[in-house]
């Protein structure tokens, strides 16, 4: 470009490179590698972006030499060799307020903020949008020289040029071209290329090149010719947000927005508008489409997040994962090809709603809780810990990894836990039928509103599967189950009362100097055995002491918060006769309220004795509680082991646990040593722990 500026100012922001080549690779294809920054060249992100509707022609002719009569544009534009002054005109209110939206969206994900400018001159506005007289519309990269792609002046950088599609007829525009325009012609603005071309070499894979996936792409379906021009769905079937890579391309250039972490969204759809709702308030920047399609994005800003389509009850899939879909409502599925009928289905997106992608790894936009309907669904979890609900209907459903709460209502519902300690939570007469697979050690099934002893179920287990019958319901299991017994713990009274069933294995025959297999390392193998209703009462017994070790043993509370209360010793020291064999009564926890252990390393030989005082206090640092005397002040001498491993110095088990064949009590194995000069025998200290209520039966 003849006489070109790159090294100016725009708005008080210039342009920079930016290097992607860390990127997943359909996040490169809609880069571009410029972006804005604070300095010429510089490697600070812009984080305020000013904006400005001119209303006249010398609004631009203002700039230092004028204003760039031409400008190459993006590849495959037809308008970039016209001088947009010549026909420009001032944008109108809708175009505006699509503007307005596509800035509302884009901060929403981002860490930019949009601020009008106090005037529309390049010295005060990065960004403009006008009117002009073309077909097509137009915006200008940030600054740059690249002679290969797409250089920019800097006095006309960010620049937009809105002709016929880029003009809303409606307020309406939500879902229609002309805002998917917007969206797209501003995306070059920030930096973002065509995702169709092979600029730079990379484009969107073929399964991901169309606008379920990216504004940025030409092809509004898959499949479509893109190089032969743009492709456009049915109105109200366009995106009416940026999409999953274009969110991500953004996010690394100009970081991304957290700013809801600490707080909870619960996001619905309206079954007939398609109208967004974040906890039952028309979610910002979104609006419904005029044929009540739904087709966008979803990035969380870290909250608490639910979907809940529990008004829809047809047949739902429903992915949490980063990256894929939910289909949920089939006459709100958008239309992706205008030149082919209305519903036909090789040119239908593939769902409603899609998930975000993480921002490097950051697992806090992970949507984390899922509530569909009464069709027969399936539901598919991702990493974070779900908690998924399915209504009536025969459900599918994936928990994946994570801690998953799951509850699958009527209906035969066949269940697959992944990793992590996962619970089925369902009134009996909800079990009946259902199946659950990859049932193992540290996962559980609840039956709400129904107390019952193990002698109660009719359970038979060949091994691999285990069916249990209660009443007139029965459910299986399927699972490793040798080696074991199964438990079932009865807590509460009432409606609000439950028994917990799960798998507990036999405790090893442990023995001195002999190491346990790291994956026999269970910890505490089932919450539930140390858990209170304000009813069950729990006593513990030294059962043996193989150690060289004096060590103290003793017990606490623990809220729901993970908060340590009623601090008590109860084995002072477990090398003394006086302790072998004793019991001890741990009384009677509230509803929700667990017992923890705790081991003072060789205390009898470093305290003698410690005073009827003592609390833990939270720290810093890689030790998460401290041992507290209130007459001593810290005991810090002694190493403290917890049988809660995130109580201890860097999450380290320091127990596992079992039962022995033929025997009620969950038996507990204590390691008083801790890393590489530690023999993990775990036999250190072993307590028994029984309660009132029978576990077997």
């Amino acid at each position: 470009m003849s006489g070109a500026f790159y090294t100016g100012a725009k708005g008080g922001l210039h342009g920079g490179s930016f290097d992607s080549s860390s990127l997943d690779a359909n996040t490169r294809a809609v880069m571009m590698d410029e972006r804005w920054t604070t300095s010429f060249g510089g490697s600070e992100a812009a984080s305020v972006i000013t904006y400005a509707f001119p209303t006249l022609v010398t609004d631009y002719t203002g700039a230092p030499s004028g204003y760039p009569t031409s400008d190459p544009g993006e590849p495959g534009d037809d308008d970039d060799d016209e001088n947009p002054l010549d026909t420009f005109a001032p944008a109108t209110e809708l175009q505006k307020a699509a503007a307005v939206a596509a800035m509302g969206l884009v901060a929403s994900y981002t860490q930019l903020t949009f601020v009008e400018a106090a005037s529309p001159s390049a010295a005060d506005a990065t960004f403009r949008f006008a009117a002009y007289g073309q077909s097509g519309s137009e915006s200008r990269f940030p600054p740059n020289d690249n002679l290969n792609y797409a250089e920019s002046d800097s006095r006309s950088a960010g620049d937009t040029w809105l002709g016929g599609n880029g003009t809303p007829p409606t307020a309406a525009f939500f879902g229609t071209d002309h805002f998917n325009t917007v969206m797209h012609e501003m995306g070059h603005a920030f930096g973002l290329k065509h995702g169709h071309d092979d600029g730079f070499g990379r484009t969107l894979s073929a399964d991901r090149n169309d606008n379920e996936f990216s504004v940025m792409t030409y092809a509004s379906y898959l499949g479509a010719d893109a190089a032969g021009g743009a492709s456009e769905a049915w109105v109200g079937s366009a995106p009416q947000s940026y999409m999953m890579y274009d969110i991500a391309a953004l996010q690394a250039y100009y970081g991304a927005n957290f700013g809801k972490v600490g707080t909870e969204a619960v996001y619905s759809w309206d079954a007939v508008t398609g109208q967004q709702y974040i906890n039952g308030v028309a979610a910002a920047f979104t609006g419904a489409s005029e044929t009540g399609k739904i087709l966008s994005t979803v990035w969380t800003q870290g909250a608490s997040a639910t979907y809940d389509l529990s008004n829809f009850n047809e047949d739902q899939l429903a992915d949490l994962r980063p990256g894929q879909w939910l289909r949920f409502s089939s006459g709100q599925i958008a239309d992706l090809n205008d030149q082919a009928p209305e519903g036909t289905a090789a040119y239908q997106a593939q769902g409603n709603i899609y998930n975000a992608l993480l921002y490097r790894g950051d697992a806090r936009s992970l949507v984390g809780n899922l509530i569909t309907g009464s069709g027969n669904d399936q539901l598919i979890g991702n990493d974070a810990d779900n908690g998924l609900t399915s209504g009536a209907g025969n459900d599918t459903i994936d928990g994946g990894l994570g801690d998953d709460t799951i509850s699958a209502g009527s209906g035969a519902d066949r269940i697959t836990f992944g990793a992590g300690r996962n619970l089925l939570r369902d009134q009996l007469g909800d079990l009946d039928g259902d199946a659950v697979l990859d049932f193992a050690s540290g996962n559980a099934v609840q039956i709400l509103g129904t107390q019952a002893a193990r002698s109660a179920f009719s359970v038979f287990n060949d091994g691999a599967s285990a069916t249990f019958a209660l009443q007139d319901s029965s459910f299986t299991l399927h699972g490793a189950f040798t080696d074991g017994d199964f438990i079932a713990a009865a807590r509460g009274s009432g409606e609000d009362g439950f028994t917990h069933l799960a798998f507990i294995p036999y405790l090893l025959d442990l023995a001195e100097h002999v190491t346990v297999e790291a994956a026999a390392i269970n910890g505490i193998a089932d919450s539930i055995l140390l858990t209170g209703d304000g009813m069950v009462s729990f006593n513990v017994t030294l059962e043996a002491a193989t150690t060289s070790y004096r060590n103290m043993v003793g017990s606490y509370r623990i809220a729901a918060d993970g908060s340590i209360a009623d601090v008590s010793l109860l084995f002072d020291d477990v090398l003394s006769e006086s302790a072998a064999g004793g019991s001890m009564a741990l009384g009677t926890p509230g509803a929700g309220e667990g017992i923890g252990f705790f081991l003072v390393q060789n205390g009898a030989a470093f305290y003698e004795s410690l005073p009827d005082d003592l609390s833990f206090r939270a720290a810093d640092g890689d030790t998460p509680w401290v041992l507290h005397s209130a007459s001593l002040g810290d005991l810090t001498g002694a190493a403290v082991f917890h049988s809660l491993a995130n109580y201890n110095p860097g999450g380290s088990v320091q127990v596992l646990s079992g039962l022995q064949s033929g025997d009620e009590d969950l038996w507990i194995g204590f390691e008083d040593l801790i890393g590489a000069i530690s023999d993990n025998d775990f036999q250190d200290v072993v307590l028994r722990i029984h309660e009132t209520e029978t576990l077997l039966g």
